[in-house]
Order: structure tokens, then sequence, then C-alpha cells
């Protein structure tokens, strides 16, 4: 299998797709269902609100999340097509399926994909309470989708065997959390883009929390892919993120930008109990996704220069 910029900007902006998906699903079940949040609903567990159960600012914010994120995912899929140079071939995997990871990604891609187009539609749309339940069904489902979608382009990576430098079991897990990170980031810009920042920024600090523990642990994923890399192979393949070719992009595209940046502002803004101005908010959404881009680049063109 070859890896080119196209195959690095499928995976980057298909994972982030998955990641705003599975923040903006999690957050719409929560307030369709939270006896705190919606009462009449918990008296009623087989009831759904749909819309009605949302703010102004929330379907607001979940307009612009989910049509960004079907923006990103039309995006990425067009790059995986082009990829292939024979776009049929991506046919051939519906009509011969198989349980390779590439025939398992495609179905769990295109199910997403459904899943998503129904939340955006429903967020758009004024639809009936029957709609709105299949929405509902929609959110679930694509939830753990997105979460299969974000985990395996990691799996794809790690089973192939010629690339040392992927052969590790920390691979899939930073993939999901870098992919989480960047759904942060995409929701966080979409609170920039409402009309009523002053009533989003509830939705920024509590981004911004689960942000900044997503950050501490992809860090720690990344710490421990690098250990167990090198560990299990004497050429230490992850040394040339660190001092090799690959380094600059490494150290200043994903340490510092997806890393280190928005973690000192979400923590600043989270211990002074203040949020930033939107500005500094989409800057910091903005920094997280060119650390995504930037870890999915040095480990795909890192990858295929140690090829063994």
């Amino acid at each position: 299998m070859a890896f080119g910029e196209l195959i690095v900007w499928y995976l980057f902006l298909g994972g982030t797709a998955a990641g705003s998906f599975a923040v903006l699903s999690a957050v719409d079940l929560y307030t369709a269902f939270s006896p705190t949040v919606n009462p009449r609903i918990s008296r009623t567990p087989c009831g759904y609100a749909g819309n009605r159960s949302h703010s102004t600012t929330q379907r607001r914010i979940a307009r612009t999340g989910y049509a960004i994120s079907f923006a990103l995912l039309v995006a990425g899929m067009l790059c995986l097509l082009a990829d292939l140079g024979r776009p049929e071939a991506f046919y051939l995997l519906f009509l011969y399926p198989t349980s390779s990871f590439v025939s398992i990604g495609t179905f769990a891609l295109t199910l997403f994909a459904v899943c998503l187009a129904v939340a955006l539609a429903e967020s758009v749309l004024t639809l009936g309470p029957v709609w709105e339940k299949v929405s509902l069904a929609a959110k679930a489902l694509g939830a753990v989708l997105a979460v299969v979608v974000m985990v395996y382009t990691g799996l794809l990576l790690q089973n192939v065997v010629a690339v040392s430098l992927w052969r590790s079991a920390w691979l899939p897990v930073l993939f999901l959390l870098s992919a989480l990170s960047c759904g942060c980031g995409v929701v966080l810009l979409s609170t920039c883009l409402c009309e009523n920042y002053t009533g989003a920024l509830a939705w920024i600090r509590g981004l911004s929390l689960v942000d900044a523990c997503v950050i501490v642990l992809e860090a720690v994923a990344a710490a421990a892919c690098a250990v167990t890399v090198n560990a299990a192979s004497a050429a230490r393949p992850f040394d040339a993120l660190l001092v090799g070719d690959q380094s600059a992009v490494f150290w200043l595209g994903f340490a510092g930008c997806g890393i280190l940046a928005p973690l000192v502002l979400e923590t600043s803004a989270l211990v002074a109990r203040r949020s930033h101005r939107s500005g500094v908010v989409a800057a910091m959404a903005v920094l997280i996704l060119i650390g995504g881009l930037s870890l999915r680049f040095v480990l795909v063109n890192a990858g295929v220069q140690t090829a063994v």
C-alpha cells in the first residue's frame, strides 16, 4: 500500500470529522436524556424532545459543527478516492468485503457519513418528532462508528509490517486521542462563529476542560508510542521524528501547536476561571488542528522513509 500526501490529508480530515461528530453527538445525547437538563424527558424514558430540548446557542453551535464535520468528511473521502487512482476500486470493497482493516474501515466510513448527513439535516431543517427520533438513533450509532473511524486508521498503519515506526499498540490510541482533540478544536471554532458568543462561554469552558484532559493523554500516548517503537527495533525508528528530517514539524507542529500551546491557553483560562476572547479561542482551535495534521504528516512521511 502506498502512502502519499493525499493519504495524510485523508487521515486528518476523516479523523477530525469523526472527532467533532463524537463531541457534538455526545452533547446532544446528554442534553436529550439528562434529568438535570431535561426533567420532562427523564420522567418519560422512551421520550425524546429533539431540538426542543436544545437552547438556541446549542442549536447554532451544532448546526455549524455538523456542517464543518460534513465538509471535512467529504473532502477526506475525495482525497481517498483520488489517491486510489481508480475510484471504481472503492465500490469493489462493497462487492467483495473482507475482514481486512481497509474493508471494515470502508463500511464504517460510509455508514458514518450517512449518520452525519442525518444529524446535519436535523440541525438545519425543521422536522417532525419522528425524524428527530431517527436523528437521535443516527447520533448514537454515528458516535460508535466515529470511534471506529478514528481508531481504524491507526490499526491500518500498525499492521503494515514493512514500517517499524508504525508497529506499536499505542498508535491507534494516539490517533483516537488526536482525532478527539481535533474534534474539540472544530467545536471550539463553531462557538466562535456563534452569534451569541456570551451564551457559548459555558461550551468553551467545558470543551477546554475536556480537550486539556485529552491533550495530556495524547502526550502520554505519544511518549508510550516512542518508547515501544524504539524498544522493539535496534534502528530506533521514532528518532526520525525526534531528531531527524521530520523533527521540525514534530516539535513545532505537533508538540508546540498541538500539545503545549493549547494546553497552556486552556489551563490558564480554567485556573483563572475565565474565558478567552473569541479571537484567542479561534487561534487555539486552529493550533489544535495544525497539531493534528502535523502528527499525521510526520508519522506517514517518516514511516515511508524508514520502511524496511
